[in-house]
């Protein structure tokens, strides 16, 4: 017979050891999830439940022991990592995490205030309390000096309220994020304004973790990035007058979420990050755009490299990202040598939207630019193969926009076929990427998305041009059609074309780079034509034999019947070119009448 169940259809009786007070301070439900939640902070990666709590194989479970020992942590709120039965060890905790001492209050009474002017008074060792709490019956604060914490522990303080202070056990652990809730805001905004000078135009942001009336009550280090964006968002929006900022002693390691001050236009000339943690100057790459004048870097490890160096090598690195500093660390340097000093009313030259090298050659220029975009955007991709040569080489690049810029949109339909070096370093894969012949790149551009360039946005630039050939730079914007959304997209194409014996040109290289356009590019693209024509059918009796010739060939080069030709040519007084500029601004207005192409 199996083992029988002395206990089978009788009452289990009562563990004996316990009164019912230590029970209910064990499993009650409050004091049960406070236990589990402060072992979860030990051990992020062990599920919920009691640590070994799971027994060897042929070990028995003692009842009595485990819960002699959950009373104990109960009774003691005990705070220290406890031993992972399962791996060996406590937690690891990563390099680079900040560790406090947490001082730990029993059996609450006083207020915060009351508890913590008396700890100041009666410690030896100077102190700030930082991020005062409570948790129960249990208050909890923070120092940063070990010494101090050490000295906390011994003292001897009675208060009428409290009675005498209980310290806990001290802890070294990391201070939790706080979330910056609308509270929090409130407190920031009102210490931002204490701090601020409005006769010197100066802000003091200087040790911001220890501000006597945000310390107490919060931990907002400006090291952590959630709340150095919100203070530089508070700044912005209430000060557009800023000209000393001083980030001194913050533990500071970079200066994300500070480049805002040049997204908003913040005229800072005077900048103290003394007494941080920084390591590189590749943290100023994103304040070039700040007009410093002064700038204290001392006490940071990159100072201290830089200057054994020398000073010559230090104020040289340092003005690769300001070049207008004459302070430096206090020291006032030479002026800089600049040329980039203008006259009053100086006007920086317009753009210009062409440059050519000989101008004789700008007939043949717009000829080609038009006729071969007629062709792109109607869809009639497969024409263009008469343009290309039979060896021609094509590769298509695509891109994004630097970080800082806002319009990112997708280039998927171009990465597949892009040849971008920067991403590519097998010489084999960037091979294949190139097009080889006539057919092959007819086939890729067949496969690209539907577009309508924009001419006004051409700007063309030609620097080589002999009897054998001509390179043509064009820059400009598209709008790319799809089914979803209408996005528009910035290019650049780079053409290497040579004259036929027919008298005509073809293409025998050609680089295609597309990135999404700038704010810029796109505020001024595809602006309405002012006073679009409307094509009427014309006779072409009373021609001359030149006339016909050039309705002749504008009938072919732009793809309409020779009635429509006739009268955009007329249109312009028989200016071949103004009527080509013509036809292409009336494409992107979709002002042709589709019976113009009709033969």
């Amino acid at each position: 017979m199996g083992r029988q169940n002395k206990f089978k259809g009788q009452r289990r009786p009562e563990r004996s050891g316990f009164d019912e007070e230590e029970r209910r301070l064990v499993y009650s439900e409050e004091s049960y999830d406070q236990r589990m939640h402060h072992r979860r902070e030990d051990f992020p990666r062990f599920r919920d439940g009691r640590i070994g709590r799971q027994k060897k194989k042929g070990q028995k479970y003692n009842f009595d022991r485990q819960l002699q020992e959950d009373l104990s942590y109960a009774k003691e709120e005990r705070q220290e990592p406890r031993r992972d039965y399962r791996r060996g060890g406590p937690r690891h905790i990563p390099s680079g995490v900040e560790l406090w001492n947490r001082i730990t209050i029993k059996n609450v009474k006083a207020t915060k205030d009351e508890l913590l002017k008396s700890i100041i008074e009666a410690c030896p060792v100077p102190f700030v309390p930082v991020y005062y709490h409570l948790r129960g019956e249990f208050g909890f604060f923070f120092v940063e000096s070990s010494e101090a914490a050490s000295a906390i522990q011994r003292l001897h303080i009675t208060l009428p309220v409290q009675g005498k202070i209980e310290f806990g056990e001290t802890r070294r652990m990391p201070i939790q994020n706080i979330p910056v809730d609308e509270r929090v805001q409130i407190k920031l905004r009102q210490v931002l304004e204490r701090r601020y000078d409005p006769l010197t135009q100066s802000l003091d942001l200087s040790n911001f973790h220890y501000d006597e009336s945000l310390c107490h009550e919060y931990y907002i280090p400006l090291s952590r990035p959630m709340n150095m964006k919100e203070v530089m968002r508070i700044i912005t929006e209430n000060t557009k007058d800023l000209k000393n900022l001083d980030l001194s002693d913050n533990k500071l390691q970079n200066l994300d979420n500070v480049e805002i001050l040049v997204d908003k236009s913040v005229e800072v000339k005077a900048l103290n990050v003394s007494n941080n943690r920084i390591q590189s100057l590749n943290v100023f790459a994103k304040l070039k755009g700040l007009p410093l004048e002064s700038l204290i870097l001392d006490g940071n490890p990159i100072a201290t490299r830089l200057k054994e160096k020398g000073n010559d090598t230090y104020r040289r690195e340092i003005r690769r990202f300001f070049p207008k500093v004459v302070v430096l660390d206090s020291d006032v340097l030479p002026a800089p040598v600049t040329f980039d000093v203008e006259p009053d009313g100086f006007k920086v030259p317009d753009t210009q939207p062409k440059f050519l090298v000989n101008e004789g050659v700008n007939d043949v220029l717009h000829t080609f630019v038009n006729q071969y975009y007629s062709f792109y955007d109607q869809g009639r991709r497969s024409e263009l193969s008469e343009a290309y040569h039979e060896d021609v080489l094509f590769s298509l690049t695509a891109g994004p926009l630097p970080k800082n810029e806002e319009n990112q949109f997708k280039l998927g339909a171009y990465f597949m076929e892009s040849r971008n070096l920067m991403r590519i370093k097998e010489s084999s894969v960037r091979s294949k990427k190139v097009r080889r012949g006539r057919s092959e790149t007819i086939k890729l551009l067949e496969t690209l998305p539907k577009s309508v360039h924009d001419p006004e946005s051409f700007r063309y630039d030609v620097t080589i041009v002999t009897d054998t050939l001509m390179s043509i730079n064009l820059k400009g914007v598209f709008r790319e059609e799809t089914d979803s959304k209408s996005v528009i997209r910035s290019f650049t194409r780079f053409f290497v074309i040579c004259p036929t014996p027919r008298g005509g040109y073809y293409i025998i290289n050609d680089l295609l780079f597309i990135s999404n356009a700038s704010k810029a590019q796109e505020k001024v693209a595809f602006k309405p034509v002012e006073t679009p024509l409307k094509i009427e059918p014309s006779t072409s009796s009373g021609l001359e034999t030149v006339q016909r010739e050039m309705i002749a060939q504008f009938s072919v080069q732009s793809g309409m019947n020779v009635t429509y030709a006739q009268q955009c040519l007329e249109s312009r007084n028989w200016d071949y070119n103004a009527a080509a500029e013509l036809f292409q601004q009336m494409v992107v207005a979709n002002a042709v009448p589709p019976e113009a192409f009709q033969r």
